[in-house]
């Protein structure tokens, strides 16, 4: 088995509010599963979904890396001008 990162797509005043500043895909769960399909399986009996709402889920390798070279882009570009 293979750990997952599963995110939750779409805005919903119940658990995913746009008003409140959470994005459309939002990161809920990681869990170990054989695959994307079964974590999102998975996911479904801690997470909460709306009708309008899907699940999809990757390796966190995969999207641990990706915020990692996001974080590491943000450190090279130095603080915002003005700021102390």
């Amino acid at each position: 088995m293979k750990l997952y990162v599963v995110y939750r797509h779409g805005w919903d005043r119940a658990n995913q509010d746009a008003e409140r500043g959470l994005p459309w895909k939002m990161p809920v769960l990681r869990v170990e599963a054989e695959g994307p399909d079964d974590a999102c399986r998975r996911a479904l009996e801690q997470v909460t979904l709306q009708p309008e709402q899907h699940l999809t889920a990757e390796p966190a390798d995969e999207a641990d890396a990706r915020e990692n070279n996001l974080n590491l882009k943000a450190e090279a570009i130095g603080p915002a001008e003005g700021a102390s």
